[in-house]
């Protein structure tokens, strides 16, 4: 996290996240530790294992609904190829869930952007210059790591939005925006 960018942002009072905006990253982010938790259940030592309860489950009880439990999990290697396939299903699932969530804080991100920029233009401006130049100036500086930081951001929320960050959950994505969320809430920017 950027000292610069949370120093800057509240200073700034620039409007994050709005209530219902929070809400929505959380159930998305639940949404996806939902899949992500589903996915771990599948994990090829849990087929073997599942394998050897539905044996033993007919074994005890030859009922059709064990019986047929058992002819679905009897071949190893179809088993983990139709539990492979589902993994990849629930990683797109994840996937377009990271995008909904990129779509949420895109405009966020566009916003708290264009706001850090117009700020760096005026510091700029008005910045005494240390050895000959205004760039070297500290608080032109502060605002350029700001700039730069809100930058990263934009890439990881544009990068989900182009469905190329599902490996990464709406809160990782929103970041500083949420860990800061419960904080700036729009009472406190009024």
């Amino acid at each position: 996290m950027s000292e610069q960018f949370t120093s800057l942002v509240k200073a700034l009072k620039i409007p994050l996240l709005s209530d219902a905006e929070i809400t929505a990253l959380r159930q998305l982010q639940d949404q996806w530790n939902h899949w992500r938790e589903r996915e771990q259940q599948l994990m090829p030592l849990r087929i073997e294992e599942e394998r050897k309860l539905a044996y033993a489950s007919f074994v005890a009880n030859p009922s059709p609904e064990n019986e047929h439990r058992l002819t679905v999990l009897a071949d190893a290697n179809l088993t983990g190829v139709r539990y492979a396939l589902l993994r990849r299903a629930f990683a797109d699932v994840r996937t377009r869930i990271s995008a909904q969530a990129g779509k949420l804080l895109r405009p966020v991100i566009e916003r708290i952007s264009a706001t850090l920029a117009a700020e760096h233009e005026r510091r700029l401006e008005k910045a005494e210059p240390v050895m000959s130049s205004k760039q070297r100036n500290p608080i032109v500086i502060e605002s350029r790591k700001a700039i730069e930081y809100a930058d990263r951001l934009g890439g990881y929320v544009f990068g989900a939005c182009n469905g190329s960050a599902g490996k990464r959950s709406p809160l990782e994505l929103a970041g500083t925006l949420m860990s800061n969320a419960d904080v700036w809430t729009a009472k406190e920017r009024a």
